[in-house]
């Protein structure tokens, strides 16, 4: 088994005031989807939400507001999975809910360096 980063994309949505049920069902929906994988041994390490502060420290120093200042889209979110290939760790991104309201996940293997030496 190999470890798998999904990063879970999205568009800001400034306009966009969810009522505190709708919160919740987002929330439920969430939890059911990660505990699917779970249920399956291959979720490592539930992640976390990513807040909207911050700030991007630039090679020549300079340093920006935002972490998404300059794009149109923003990493909302990660959580870390086991899986045997990359093909098998996307198939777990299958039902997300970032995909429901247009984001997408994206999966990245995790480098261990141990494995180099």
């Amino acid at each position: 088994m190999k470890d798998f980063m999904m990063l879970f994309h999205s568009e800001p949505n400034p306009n966009y005031e969810p009522t505190p049920e709708e919160i919740q069902d987002e929330l439920k929906r969430w939890e059911d989807w990660m505990g699917s994988i779970g249920a399956q041994g291959k979720l490592k390490n539930p992640g976390e939400a990513l807040g909207f502060e911050g700030k991007t420290m630039h090679s020549d120093g300079s340093i920006t507001d935002g972490p998404y200042a300059e794009v149109k889209e923003i990493v909302g979110g990660f959580m870390i999975v086991s899986a045997e290939s990359v093909e098998d760790a996307i198939k777990l991104a299958d039902g997300c809910p970032a995909l429901a309201s247009g984001g997408k996940v994206e999966v990245r293997d995790i480098m261990n360096f141990e494995d180099m030496e």
